[in-house]
């Protein structure tokens, strides 16, 4: 499996431009930037999202203007990407994981009847305590 972006021909030969495809990428994380720091802050999630920064971002870094400055450069960094891409899927796994197994026995345990003894502990009927439409979620 391998991304889609394009190609540009540069002096006769055809090079990968994932400079769209990355800035995609990095605007999809802004989007929950603080969940993507627990890998960031990681030498290899570091590693693994360098060249996704150095294509996609503005102001990646000092060097950043050298390492893209050209089409043949560009392409070695976009050439990183797929195996970037499947390393950091392999680092979420273990947490996905963990929240569809807490989602599946959360479905699995019992549905609280309205007249049945509220789960908080309060004594009260569950329509009386947490089941009360003011106190829904």
């Amino acid at each position: 499996m391998f991304p889609i972006w394009c190609t540009r021909t540069y002096r006769g030969k055809e090079y990968d431009d994932a400079e769209g495809w990355a800035y995609g990428f990095v605007e999809g994380m802004k989007l929950c930037w603080n969940d993507w720091k627990p890998m960031l802050d990681t030498p290899e999630g570091q590693a693994w999202y360098r060249p996704i920064g150095l294509l996609g971002k503005d102001d990646f870094g000092p060097d950043q203007h050298e390492l893209t400055k050209t089409p043949p450069r560009r392409d070695k960094l976009a050439r990183q990407i797929p195996e970037a891409v499947v390393a950091i899927y392999e680092y979420w796994l273990p947490f996905r994981q963990a929240v569809y197994e807490r989602e599946t026995a959360k479905s699995m345990q019992p549905k609280v009847g309205r007249n049945d003894p509220c789960p908080c502990g309060s004594g009260k009927k569950f329509k009386k305590c947490c089941g009360l439409a003011a106190n829904l979620h």
